[in-house]
């Protein structure tokens, strides 16, 4: 009797253990389950979608770009892949999105400014202060009152001779009063820059290397000019620190 007594307590111990464990393993994959439904909920859709720094860009274009609408699920919105898109766009320097349970997303994006029109004569080229190229102006304001990058024929591959991008360097090293002082830059069958100012003097730039000193030295020419009351005709900064000018008799 004591025996059959004992074998039945452990029995009695040992099954309610056994309901628990299946209990708790039943309710892990039940909440589970819920969960993975409630993350497809609508109501974790994207009902507002915030846009901020787009200027060339429109609203409409950054969020068709970063392939958002308003029945992007938050939860499972892969943000770097979005962030990604935007930034192959030529416009979008730097791209950083953000999201808000229960249903925000918002989007920071940092564009690029245009410092020239590149030309060939035939084909009109906007490009930015690092040498990207951004498309044909589409609006007759754009480009206006930007200095003209010259080119024999416009090659947007970067990093070749004719290539804008170290002519766009090039006006990016200039402050702005100089900057807005150059006519034209003209990109040479060899890489060398030329740039012309409003004011007179053709500077020969050399290659697109040292930009800020060669910037820094065309500044100081003109200022030494005026302060002396000489007119520059020419100018060279292919060593900046060694600048060499014909000035008029």
């Amino acid at each position: 009797m004591a025996i059959s007594i004992q074998r039945r307590a452990e029995r009695q111990r040992w099954l309610p253990h056994g309901r628990t464990a299946w209990l708790l393993g039943a309710g892990a994959v039940l909440a589970l389950t819920a969960g993975a439904v409630l993350s497809r909920t609508p109501l974790l859709h994207a009902r507002t979608i915030e846009v901020s720094g787009q200027s060339a860009l429109s609203r409409a274009e950054v969020v068709a770009i970063a392939g958002l609408d308003r029945r992007t699920n938050i939860l499972w919105l892969d943000d770097e892949i979005a962030e990604r898109r935007l930034e192959s766009n030529a416009w979008v320097a730097d791209a950083e999105i953000t999201v808000s349970l229960p249903s925000t997303i918002a989007i920071a994006v940092t564009e690029r400014v245009p410092v020239a029109v590149a030309s060939d004569g035939r084909v009109d080229l906007l490009v930015a202060e690092d040498g990207t190229t951004l498309g044909s102006p589409q609006r007759p304001a754009d480009g206006r009152g930007l200095p003209r990058i010259q080119l024999a024929a416009i090659r947007v591959i970067e990093g070749s001779p004719q290539s804008p991008a170290g002519a766009a360097l090039a006006l990016e090293a200039m402050d702005p009063d100089l900057r807005a002082n150059v006519v034209r830059v003209s990109v040479l069958f060899d890489g060398t820059l030329e740039v012309w100012l409003r004011s007179g003097p053709r500077v020969q730039f050399g290659a697109p290397s040292a930009v800020a000193p060669k910037a820094r030295a065309i500044a100081q020419a003109l200022a030494w000019a005026e302060t002396e009351g000489e007119r520059i005709l020419s100018l060279s900064v292919v060593s900046p620190s060694a600048p060499a000018a014909t000035l008029a008799p």
